[in-house]
């Protein structure tokens, strides 16, 4: 069963170096080193068609940023301000080791 992370509208600022999440999204559901102030982790993350990314996300006084890896991401999948973004933990549907799945869905 899915257990979703965190749903947001993507705002001006998410369209440039790194994507926020809200203090209050669900970050003990990140791995340890992302859900720690001050730490940084690699978050494998498998997109709707299968792809594997690997982004960084760094807990920054409770703030949840995507930065390595998210501007490539955003620029493959064309990812514009009023797009959602939804970010959610799941089994290994795809043997690939990721356990959190993205989805991108236009408004």
């Amino acid at each position: 069963m899915a257990t979703i992370f965190e749903d947001k509208r993507v705002e001006k600022s998410d369209t440039e170096n790194r994507m926020r999440f809200p203090s209050n999204a669900n970050i003990e559901d990140l791995p340890f080193a992302c859900s720690n102030n001050g730490q940084s982790g690699k978050l494998p993350v498998i997109d709707e068609k299968g792809f594997q990314w690997t982004l960084t996300c760094r807990n920054q006084n409770g703030m949840i940023y995507f930065t390595d890896g998210w501007r490539e991401f955003r620029k493959e999948k064309r990812i514009r301000v009023g797009h959602r973004i939804t970010l959610y933990k799941d089994g290994d549907s795809f043997g690939s080791g990721a356990k959190y799945k993205i989805m991108v869905t236009e408004n």
